[in-house]
């Protein structure tokens, strides 16, 4: 199941690539629930779709050119961890912005991704799977 997973989740990143969160919603669960790192300054969880959209929306209104760049996405057991880069210029500035995000997403159920855990450095996000760098 771990494969499937991965598969899932990689399948999900490239619908956000080609169509943005409207795109990539059929791969999260109605009942999602996305709990954002430490120091994020707006809500620390968002849930079910609307959250995924109010939490998409965040990043494109203060961003230009806003992408993800993934780098390695790993199934371990129930978990997938998926570790990229958001890029794209600050609104009204242009000035670059290139930030590391890992991502442990679980609970995975009906072909969806149930729970979502962002951490704004991949040594977190590998911590968090009990990996090594």
């Amino acid at each position: 199941m771990s494969r499937a997973n991965a598969d899932l989740v990689r399948r999900s990143f490239e619908a956000h690539s080609r169509g943005g969160i409207e795109a990539a919603i059929p791969f999260y669960a109605a009942d999602l629930t996305w709990h954002v790192g430490p120091g994020w300054v707006e809500d620390g969880i968002y849930r079910g779709h609307d959250g995924a959209r109010r939490l998409d929306a965040v990043f494109r209104e203060n961003f230009e050119d806003y992408a993800l760049e993934v780098h390695e996405l790993r199934a371990v057991e129930d978990r997938v961890l998926a570790l990229f880069e958001a890029t794209g210029r600050i609104r009204g500035s242009g000035a670059p912005v290139r930030q590391q995000v890992g991502l442990v997403m679980s609970d995975f159920h009906d072909g969806t991704i149930g729970a979502v855990r962002s951490f704004f450095s991949w040594k977190e996000a590998r911590d968090a799977m009990g990996l090594a760098e």
